[in-house]
């Protein structure tokens, strides 16, 4: 009988032991930010490193880049000729859209960096 106890209080420690674990784990899943989220925030801090962006510049060209990357989803999964010219068309927009939220010395770097891919 004692033998009894000590193995269920050992299966019992080892239980919270591993439900900690797995909280643990859960937590940090559920505090880890969506890969979407991620990327787009990469791509405004690397405009924000090379333009020096103000907030409101800052806070419009998330708006731009969130848009085309939603815009982009709904056209990605089955891409036809006529879905590329909506994509290459959504891009050259969204360019646009950026060159008007950068100061002209921002624009001239931008257009360069553009220009070059």
């Amino acid at each position: 009988m004692h033998q009894l106890k000590r193995l269920l209080l050992v299966v019992l420690g080892l239980t919270f032991v591993g439900g900690l674990g797995t909280g643990a784990w859960i937590g940090t899943l559920l505090a880890a930010p969506p890969k979407k989220a991620a990327r787009l925030d990469r791509r405004v801090n690397d405009f924000k490193a090379h333009f020096d962006l103000d907030a409101t510049q800052e806070r419009q060209l998330r708006t731009v880049l969130a848009d085309y990357d939603h815009r982009k989803d709904q056209i990605k999964d089955t891409i036809t000729p006529e879905q590329l010219r909506q994509i290459r068309s959504l891009e050259e927009t969204s360019r646009k859209r950026i060159r008007l939220i950068l100061t002209e010395p921002q624009r001239t770097e931008y257009d360069k960096l553009v220009g070059s891919r």
